[in-house]
């Protein structure tokens, strides 16, 4: 079984070298095993690269002889260090756990596209980069110069590197999480961009949205990744319970002419339903939109068919015309 798990890895591998994926980036996903995987045992786990620190994902129960031919093959790739993130178990105790070798203590800087960005592979539920957002990234890069930036429900605020990199005028980064705001700060921090350039907010997108559009705020391009689910202290949110109201707070605050990323990370919430809260918002707030393209995966997160419900990650770029 080992053999057959190891050529199924080295496999995956050689794919993603053969289009030349690790030119571009130091932060990778290598395999995916609900898209890719022929072996039953590899269904479960997705590994990731962190320059040469393995993270892998477990979402259901594989054994240790399978665990254990994961490592050996990480261990012959040269990696410095494994850990496991087992998501089999309840949320609140799904924790990091060292498999091999010595994980960096704190944050270190990966680059993706040139662009510096900080990860963690110690005491964390996730290393800080989403890298299913990798071409979105790549899209604030390419098209935000000059702009004035919104990154909602912002984590680390990857996006938001990527949009200030890209040479846009100004970047607001919002997210519930005091820590990761922190993060976000110390990442932009690390890529040397300017302070007078960035306005980071900790606190409910709910409640911040109104205040924003008070102050007479406006912005050239909104991006909008929420969780399925969170709690703050004045309620709950949940994207099927509040995706049209949280995109009728969202188009008052886009410019005409603007782009609104808006994104949700679930199977469970089906493209269509999302697609039409997308359009109820904008009817409700009289705001003429226009669907550009989707959201979609990275090459790096392939699916086994062509089934949308398949792709967790689903999205649009929306117009404001």
């Amino acid at each position: 079984m080992a053999n057959s798990i190891q050529h199924a890895l080295q496999f995956a591998l050689e794919w993603r070298k053969k289009f030349g994926l690790f030119e571009r980036t130091e932060a990778l996903r290598i395999f995916y095993g609900p898209g890719e995987a022929t072996l039953p045992e590899l269904k479960p786990l997705a590994i990731e690269l962190f320059q040469k620190h393995a993270w892998i994902t477990q979402w259901d129960a594989v054994s240790s002889d399978t665990l254990n031919a994961v490592v050996e093959f990480l261990q012959f790739q040269k990696v410095e260090s494994i850990v496991l993130m087992d998501r089999s178990q309840i949320a609140t105790d799904a924790e990091v756990k060292t498999l091999w070798g010595d994980p960096p203590t704190g944050r270190f800087s990966v680059r993706e596209f040139d662009t510096p960005y900080l990860v963690q592979m110690r005491e964390t539920k996730h290393p800080g980069l989403f890298l299913d957002h990798a071409p979105l990234r790549e899209w604030l890069l390419r098209t935000q110069k000059n702009k004035t930036v919104l990154n909602l429900f912002a984590y680390t605020g990857s996006l938001s590197i990527a949009a200030a990199v890209g040479r846009a005028q100004r970047v607001t980064t919002l997210d519930l999480s005091k820590a990761t705001i922190e993060w976000a700060e110390e990442s932009w921090k690390n890529a040397g961009l300017s302070t007078d350039r960035g306005n980071f907010i900790y606190g409910d997108a709910l409640e911040w949205l109104p205040r924003l559009l008070k102050k007479g705020e406006h912005y050239d391009t909104i991006t909008c990744d929420p969780p399925s689910f969170s709690r703050s202290k004045n309620g709950t949110f949940s994207t099927q319970k509040d995706s049209k109201r949280l995109h009728e707070l969202i188009f008052p605050l886009l410019n005409q002419g603007g782009i609104l990323v808006s994104s949700i990370n679930s199977e469970n919430y089906p493209e269509a339903n999302f697609l039409k809260d997308i359009h109820a918002a904008a009817e409700t707030t009289r705001s003429s939109i226009r669907i550009l393209k989707r959201v979609d995966l990275p090459e790096t997160f392939p699916t086994s068919s062509r089934r949308l419900e398949e792709r967790y990650l689903k999205g649009f770029y929306v117009l404001k015309a």
